[in-house]
């Protein structure tokens, strides 16, 4: 533990953090001059989606919404899109451009970062229970393969229908057929565990949300899915069982998004088709059919939309279909479809949005309603902090499992968000929300911040270490002062100081013993790496 926070430190940590909007965004309009309004959606974007954002807003008398300065854009693009911040050469090159089309050539940029497929991989991780040890138990032969080929999926820009198609379809080893582990990666391997899971995996939505009758007949189609042991250790074969004629429910459209916390008691409508599978038949092949090339193909569609967004902003984008935005969300699910099911195109139209565009400070007419007209401020999730962290000091992190299995210990340069599989933690990790996986269930994953974060953040000398390793970094060294204290805010931030911040921290440098002034970008550094500004999204 540090033996003492600096006045200093609390003195301008006070000014820089922010556990809102309201404290972010003053600084960096100081920092890049006044907010521009929103603007019209480029040539690139489907202007329908923003016309349709912009009428909800006129609607509910939100004028006033506000495009977010160069300097914020640059650090959310890059920590939504590729997991990391951007350098401080990243961040001037794009804060000092004038060309008209600058923000879509860095959306353009970041996509073909490799930290995409790495970030992307580990959502999708959370969603498809990507866990070695229990209540999952794919073992870590079976994590490697299946991580592998999410990775595959993302980094071949693969028909998001045609990577469901060989889930659904899969069988065999799961040390061996990669999309096998979508049936073994469920605590209850039960049909209506397998059904359950499936359910919320592909249409997010639990089983239990559904009429009785319905229920039953979606987990039919699981019942001829079954494991059994071979003489490799902990392998298992998926294999499908001959069934007799059987009723299965397929789901044709209804509520866009249920979340699975819902009150007890309340059952939802989901519309769908009955069908009956002769005896001998896959109702598997029925369902791959339904989804990828039938009537559920928009279902299917709506669904990964609607969960994109909750990955872009932290909440769905339209909770029934009579929803404030069931028309934008019906415009991102024809675009998704037409460009077939293409999820880094998927991801570049909603980057593009006025919605993602807009500041993170919310007009007062929405301050109470979800009218995507300030982008959240949330906290950075735990991999992607650990990471960040890394970055700015070069000190990796260290992780191991706790059991000997294979792949105990991982390589040096790893990064936290690489890692594939669950099981694998750490105290950091676990302290700052990463999700057990044991669900698929977005919830599990809390970005909150805590009482126990900022005392970790405040006390920890492990950190306070790392960042020590940052003035001896080559870029910054020789540096005059000024120089530092612009490269730091530059490195946290993405933006410069403001004339404020700096003032502070010179009369500060100019009142400290001379033979004590060496200390003022430690303070500083310990005092960035506290402040709301660098631990949020915003």
């Amino acid at each position: 533990m540090m033996k003492k926070i600096c006045l200093f430190g609390s003195l301008l940590l006070a000014a820089l953090c922010c556990g809102c909007a309201g404290n972010i965004r003053p600084a960096d309009e100081a920092s890049t001059g006044q907010s521009d309004p929103v603007n019209e959606a480029s040539a690139e974007q489907p202007v329908s989606v923003d016309a349709a954002l912009k009428r909800t807003w006129v609607q509910a008398g939100l004028s006033d919404v506000q495009e977010a300065p160069d300097s914020v854009l640059v650090r959310r693009v890059y920590l939504d899109l590729a997991g990391r911040l951007p350098t401080p050469e990243e961040a001037k090159l794009f804060i000092e451009s004038k060309g008209t089309g600058k923000y879509e050539f860095l959306v353009d940029t970041v996509l073909k970062d490799p930290g995409f497929v790495s970030l992307w991989s580990m959502r999708f991780g959370d969603m498809l229970r990507v866990k070695s040890e229990f209540p999952i138990n794919l073992w870590p032969n079976a994590v490697y393969v299946y991580m592998r080929r999410i990775r595959e999926f993302l980094g071949k820009d693969e028909s998001y229908a045609d990577f469901v198609r060989a889930l659904l379809l899969s069988s065999g080893s799961n040390f061996r057929d990669p999309c096998s582990n979508f049936y073994r990666a469920h605590a209850d391997r039960s049909p209506r565990g397998i059904a359950n899971g499936t359910m919320l995996t592909l249409f997010g939505v639990p089983l239990d949300s559904l009429p009785e009758d319905n229920q039953k007949e979606w987990t039919n189609i699981f019942e001829e899915i079954a494991f059994k042991s071979t003489k490799e250790w902990k392998e298992e074969i998926v294999y499908v069982k001959s069934m007799p004629e059987r009723k299965i429910f397929l789901p044709t459209s209804g509520p866009y998004f249920i979340q699975s916390g819902t009150m007890p008691g309340i059952i939802f409508s989901f519309p769908g088709v009955e069908r009956t599978v002769s005896a001998g038949a896959e109702a598997r092949l029925v369902l791959a059919d339904h989804v990828t090339a039938g009537d559920g193909r928009r279902v299917l569609a709506r669904a990964l939309v609607n969960r994109t967004w909750q990955w872009f902003f932290g909440e769905q984008l339209c909770q029934d279909s009579g929803g404030r935005f069931a028309d934008v969300l019906e415009l991102l699910t024809d675009d998704f479809m037409k460009h077939n099911f293409n999820f880094r195109h998927l991801c570049r139209t909603i980057v593009l949005s006025a919605a993602y565009r807009s500041a993170s400070i919310q007009p007062d007419a929405g301050a109470k309603q979800p009218y995507f007209a300030a982008y959240p401020v949330r906290r950075l999730e735990a991999e992607v902090l650990d990471d960040v962290i890394r970055d700015l000091t070069g000190v990796p992190s260290r992780y191991s499992s706790v059991i000997p299995e294979p792949f105990t210990f991982l390589p040096k340069d790893m990064r936290t968000v690489e890692i594939a599989d669950g099981s694998i933690s750490s105290s950091f990790l676990i302290l700052f929300g990463r999700p057990s996986r044991d669900t698929g269930d977005p919830k599990e994953r809390s970005n909150e911040i805590t009482a126990k974060q900022r005392l970790f953040l405040f006390n920890s000398a492990d950190l306070y270490r790392r960042l020590l390793q940052i003035p001896r970094r080559p870029d910054i060294q020789n540096l005059s002062l000024s120089k530092k204290i612009n490269f730091c805010f530059l490195l946290f931030y993405s933006r410069l100081p403001t004339e404020a911040e700096k003032k502070i921290l010179l009369d500060r440098f100019h009142a400290m013993p001379p033979k004590s002034r060496w200390k003022l970008i430690n303070d500083l550094l310990w005092t960035l790496a506290n402040s709301g500004e660098f631990l949020y999204r915003h």
